[in-house]
């Protein structure tokens, strides 16, 4: 077994897989941008179009919400995996597996987002949007608790910490489950899984000041 400051093995050195996830997650985020239809056509020039414009961009609230959603979402995940890459000096087999779900849910985020900020109120949409965002966060979860079980963290890294990311990301998964339930009865489901951040940063706070206590 390799002992904890030992050179890794080829294909798990944590930098090598922090390149690669960064570039996915980028492309990513900038998809969701591109896939917001855009204003073409006669009818939006000049002043005589401005009403018409305005019209069409109302019309996108949906998308660009979705879209805000997402992005933020994917941000979130993207920083805590380069946090915790940026702690550990190798990654498990099983850390490298992971990241295959991971990386393909979060190249997969922008085409349920198109769909449900083109019919927001469409339950479907609502459930296959949330269904492929709660799939990545769980991928998060566990790979948040696979780094922590191999003991392969850095000399000057706080376990403690690293621990608390893990219950964190943990509450923040279970509760956007939790919301799934509703997709069928809540119209209002995309407010409810923004609520996903204040639980984060709530669930960060409590704990950290519970471990400073």
């Amino acid at each position: 077994m390799q002992e904890h400051g030992d050179s890794p093995q080829p294909g798990r050195t944590p930098e090598r897989i922090a390149f690669f996830t960064d570039a996915v997650f980028a492309i990513a985020m900038t998809l969701l941008v591109i896939e917001i239809p855009r204003p073409e056509g006669t009818e939006f020039d000049h002043m005589d179009g401005a009403a018409n414009l305005a019209r069409f961009l109302g019309a996108q609230a949906g998308s660009f919400y979705s879209c805000l959603l997402a992005f933020l979402l994917l941000w979130l995940v993207w920083r805590r995996s380069h946090e915790l890459l940026d702690s550990v000096d190798r990654v498990s087999p099983g850390v490298v597996a992971w990241h295959f779900p991971l990386l393909l849910l979060a190249a997969f985020l922008p085409y349920p987002t198109t769909i449900v900020g083109h019919f927001p109120g469409n339950p479907v949409a609502a459930a296959f949007y949330g269904i492929a965002v709660g799939a990545l966060l769980v991928c998060r979860a566990v790979l948040e608790q696979l780094a922590y079980d191999a003991g392969a963290l850095r000399p000057h890294v706080d376990r403690a910490r690293i621990r608390r990311n893990v219950v964190i990301i943990r509450i923040a998964t279970a509760y956007w489950l939790l919301t799934l339930l509703l997709v069928w009865w809540a119209p209002w489901i995309q407010v409810a899984w923004f609520g996903t951040f204040a639980v984060w940063f709530a669930a960060h706070l409590l704990l950290r000041r519970s471990s400073d206590d």
